[in-house]
C-alpha cells in the first residue's frame, strides 16, 4: 500500500484532499460554527496550529464560485453526514490572508495591503459585467491599485454588497492572521498607522454590513482596547480557555495516535513528553506542525520555533526585574505559576515592561505556556489559575530565548574582554576556568539540563568572539564538541572544546580525564589541520551545577 503524503507546511485544504495527503478530519467545526450562528467570530491560537488550513477549509466549503469544482471535495468527511452539509457551496466568499503583511515600514505595508485587496478583486472580476459605470470605475481602480485609500478601506464591504446583489446570497468574509500587521507595526514603530488601517477595514466590512452572512478571523492575540473589536459589536471570541472549539485546532491524542500508527510509529512516552501537554479547556492537544515533522523526519527533535513572536517576548522578558525572574526560573524547571489571565490585552499594554503578567499572557497566547489547573484559594477565597510550559520541545525553545537575553545582559557588562581572548589563545586554563565560573555564578536563570550549558557556551562565543572568530559545532553524544577558529593579525589559531556535564562534583575530574583521552584517541586536532590552523589549544570543560573545571 502506498502511504499518503505527509502534509508538512501545506495549509491548502483542496490540495491536501486532491493531492493524496493525510488529512485529519476537522470538518465538523463547520457544523459547530453554523449551529452557534455568531455573526463575527475570532479564534486566537498560537502559530502553526492549523489556523490557515481551517480558513482554507471554510473557503472551499462555502464558496459558491467553487461549488462545481469542489462538489466531491468533502466526500467521506464528517461534515457530509451533518444536516449542515446543505450549506455547501451556498455563499459568496471573500478571503483575506494577512500572514505576510509584515513589512518594515507603513508605506511598504500599505502597498502590500493594496496587493492583497487587488488580488481579491481580480478573483471576482466577473462582477464587472454586472456593475454600473461608477461601480466599475471603482472596481477597476482597486484592482489596478490606483484607488484612493478611502476606497481601499471600504473595498471589502463594497465587494460583499456587490456579491450579494449578484448571487442573491449574503457574503462570508474570512480573515487569516488578522493581527500580524498590528504586531509587526508595534515592533517596527508604526503601530498607530497600521491599527488605523486595519480598524477601518474591519469595522467597514464586519460592522453594520447588511450583506454579511458571517465573518471569521484567526490570530494570536485579541487586540481589544484599540477599538478594533469594540467597533465590531463584540464578536464571539473562542480562545484556548474556551470550552467551545477545543478540538478545532491542533491534534487530539486519538488523532495523533491514529496518525502515527498509519505511518508505522507509536505514541510513546517520549513522543508525549516532547510534543504533548497543551490543555485546550480540558482537551489534550498536540502541536500539528511538530507531529507532522516528526513523522516526516523520523527524529524526536524540536521542530516548533515560534520565531514570529520572539522579538516581542524578548522585549518583555529583557526588562523584568530580578524578583520576577524567579517566576521564569520556576517555569523552566517544570513548575506551574499563577497569574491574572487576560484575553483583552493590547500591544500598548506591553509598554509596561516591568509587569511580568504581560509577558506571561503573551507567552500563553504564543503557545509557550498552557493552562494547568485552577482552584479556589482557601485563604483569599479567590479562583486561582496556574499555567506551565506544555512540553520539552517548547521548553527548549524558551530556554534559548531566556539564555540569549541573560547572557547578553550579563556578558555585555564583562569588562575583561581582551583578557578572556588572550587567555583563550595562550591556553591559560586556570584563567579560563575563573572566567567561566564567575559567569556561571552570575546567571540569574538557572537550569541543570545539558541544553542549558549548550546554550551557555554558544551565547558565550556569540558575545565574546567577534566576526573574526568562526564557531564550528561538531556536536556528538551529550553536550558535545565545538571547534573555534580565529583569523586575527595574520595568524591562524584554533581551539577545540569538549564539554561534559557531571551529576556530582566528585565525578568532575574523572569525567575530564576521560574526555581528554577521548580527544586524543579520536584525533580531533586533525580537522583543524585540514583548515590549515597554525596554532591550536584543546580544552575540556566539565560542568556541575554552577561549578565548572577547565582541563
Amino acid at each position: 500500500m502506498t502511504l499518503k503524503k505527509v502534509p508538512v507546511g501545506n495549509d491548502d485544504f483542496k490540495d491536501l484532499i486532491t493531492g493524496n495527503y493525510y488529512y485529519v478530519d476537522k470538518t465538523l467545526v463547520i457544523e459547530e460554527l453554523l449551529n452557534k450562528g455568531s455573526k463575527v467570530v475570532l479564534y486566537p491560537r498560537p502559530r502553526r496550529f492549523g489556523k490557515s488550513l481551517f480558513i482554507s477549509m471554510l473557503e472551499n466549503f462555502f464558496d459558491i464560485d467553487k461549488r462545481k469544482e469542489n462538489e466531491h471535495l468533502f466526500d467521506g468527511l464528517a461534515i457530509q453526514k451533518s444536516e449542515y452539509y446543505k450549506e455547501f457551496g451556498e455563499y459568496p466568499v471573500i478571503t483575506l490572508d494577512f500572514k505576510d503583511l509584515k513589512k518594515d515600514d507603513f508605506v511598504l505595508t500599505y502597498r502590500e495591503f493594496q496587493n492583497i485587496i487587488a488580488d481579491v478583486y481580480e478573483e471576482k472580476k466577473y462582477l464587472l459585467d454586472f456593475l454600473d459605470e461608477t461601480q466599475s470605475k471603482t472596481f477597476n481602480a482597486i484592482k489596478d491599485k490606483t484607488a484612493d485609500r478611502a476606497d481601499y478601506e471600504r473595498a471589502i464591504k463594497n465587494l460583499s454588497q456587490w456579491l450579494e446583489k449578484y448571487h442573491h446570497k449574503k457574503t462570508i468574509i474570512l480573515i487569516d492572521e488578522y493581527d500580524i500587521p498590528i504586531q509587526h507595526g508595534y515592533i517596527m514603530g508604526f503601530y498607530n498607522k497600521v491599527v488605523g488601517l486595519i480598524r477601518s477595514v474591519l469595522s467597514s466590512a464586519l460592522k453594520g454590513n447588511d450583506s454579511l452572512k458571517m465573518g471569521v478571523m484567526t490570530g494570536v492575540l485579541r487586540v481589544s482596547k484599540e477599538s478594533i473589536f469594540s467597533d465590531l459589536n463584540n464578536p464571539a471570541i473562542y480562545d484556548m480557555m474556551s470550552p467551545s472549539y477545543n478540538e478545532a485546532f491542533g491534534f487530539t491524542e486519538n488523532e495523533t495516535k491514529e496518525l502515527l500508527e498509519y505511518y508505522g510509529l507509536e505514541l510513546t512516552n517520549d513522543v508525549k513528553n516532547m510534543y504533548d501537554g497543551y490543555n485546550f479547556s480540558g482537551t489534550s492537544i498536540y502541536n500539528p506542525w511538530s507531529i507532522l515533522n516528526y513523522i516526516d523526519q523520523r527524529k524526536l527533535e524540536a521542530y516548533w520555533m515560534n520565531t514570529s513572536g520572539n522579538v516581542l517576548i524578548k522585549k518583555l522578558l529583557n526588562n523584568i526585574n530580578d524578583k520576577n525572574k524567579i517566576t521564569i526560573e520556576k517555569l523552566l524547571k517544570g513548575e506551574s505559576v499563577s497569574f491574572g489571565y487576560d484575553n483583552r490585552m493590547t500591544y500598548m499594554d506591553f509598554d509596561e515592561t516591568k509587569d511580568i503578567t504581560k509577558a506571561l499572557n503573551l507567552l500563553f497566547a504564543s503557545g509557550y505556556l498552557t493552562f494547568d489547573k485552577e482552584y479556589i484559594h482557601p485563604v483569599i477565597n479567590r479562583r486561582i489559575q496556574e499555567f506551565k510550559i506544555p512540553n520539552e520541545e517548547v521548553r527548549s525553545d524558551l530556554v534559548k530565548i531566556v539564555q540569549s537575553i541573560m547572557y547578553h545582559q550579563e556578558l555585555s557588562n564583562f569588562e575583561d574582554y581582551q583578557g578572556f581572548v588572550d587567555d583563550l589563545i595562550d591556553g591559560r586554563k586556570s584563567k579560563m576556568e575563573m572566567y567561566l565560573c564567575r559567569l556561571l555564578e552570575s546567571t540569574s536563570f538557572y537550569d541543570t539540563k545539558e541544553n542549558f550549558y549548550h546554550g551557555y557556551m554558544i551565547s558565550l562565543f556569540g558575545v565574546f568572539l567577534t566576526p573574526e572568530f568562526i564557531v564550528k559545532s561538531n556536536r556528538e553524544a551529550g553536550l558535545g564538541r565545538y571547534d573555534v577558529m580565529i583569523e586575527r593579525d595574520d595568524r591562524s589559531f584554533g581551539c577545540i572544546f569538549e564539554f561534559k556535564v557531571a551529576s556530582k562534583e566528585s565525578e568532575m575530574e574523572k569525567l575530564a580525564s576521560a574526555a581528554l583521552s577521548q580527544m586524543k584517541e579520536k584525533e580531533y586536532y586533525k580537522e583543524l589541520e585540514l583548515d590549515k590552523v597554525k596554532k591550536r589549544q584543546e580544552y575540556v570543560v566539565v560542568f556541575c551545577g554552577k561549578k565548572c573545571i577547565v582541563r
